[in-house]
């Protein structure tokens, strides 16, 4: 009987996810292009929330599976393939921002995090305070050190467990509880001041 599972958003068939993998370690151009199908929304909006703008999000998304196709005779199976994709790019957009400080633009995702209240319905006042928050809310997240920043986006905004990030981050669960909490006392104390106002 073949074991399934729910991982990120989707229900993986085990024995097919290995073979899937398999093909594609064989250079089977199909079963690449299902894997990247598979994954390349999840991997940009990580991408996204770690870099903070879009262009700089495509060209990460690009190199993450640039790189996970040039390095898939690594894959083990010693983890899910989801959480050895996620370590590449969580790593790679780690790398990326000890080069550079990213320029923050817009962080559409971040309306996923409803701070303001809900509203009967949206009117100009409220678009113009969501806006500011979401403006604000992405300058707090920008301004976490990268390991903080790495597991808030993961923990907070990819909804993952701890055990999940543990592995992406190859630190304790302990110590990515600790991260996290760390992580959003700063952002609502950046926020405080707006959301008191």
């Amino acid at each position: 009987m073949q074991k399934a599972v729910y991982y990120e958003g989707f229900v993986l068939n085990i024995q097919a996810d290995v073979a899937l993998i398999a093909a594609c370690q064989q250079g089977d151009a199909g079963a690449i292009r299902e894997i990247f199908e598979m994954y390349k929304d999840r991997v940009y909006a990580l991408c996204r929330h770690m870099a903070g703008n879009t262009e700089d999000a495509e060209d990460l998304t690009q190199e993450v599976f640039v790189s996970v196709f040039q390095h898939l005779d690594h894959f083990r199976a010693e983890s899910t393939f989801g959480t050895w994709l996620y370590r590449i790019a969580t790593n790679h957009c780690l790398n990326r921002l000890r080069k550079k400080r990213p320029e923050i633009h817009s962080f559409e995702a971040m309306q996923e995090i409803d701070i303001a209240p809900p509203t009967s319905g949206p009117n100009p006042e409220d678009m113009v305070v969501r806006k500011e928050l979401n403006r604000r809310m992405e300058l707090a997240v920008a301004a976490l050190p990268e390991n903080l920043r790495a597991v808030f986006v993961l923990g907070t905004l990819e909804g993952m467990r701890y055990k999940e990030i543990s592995e992406i981050c190859d630190c304790s669960e302990d110590a990515v509880k600790m991260r996290i909490h760390r992580a959003r006392k700063q952002v609502r104390d950046k926020l405080k001041n707006y959301l008191d106002g």
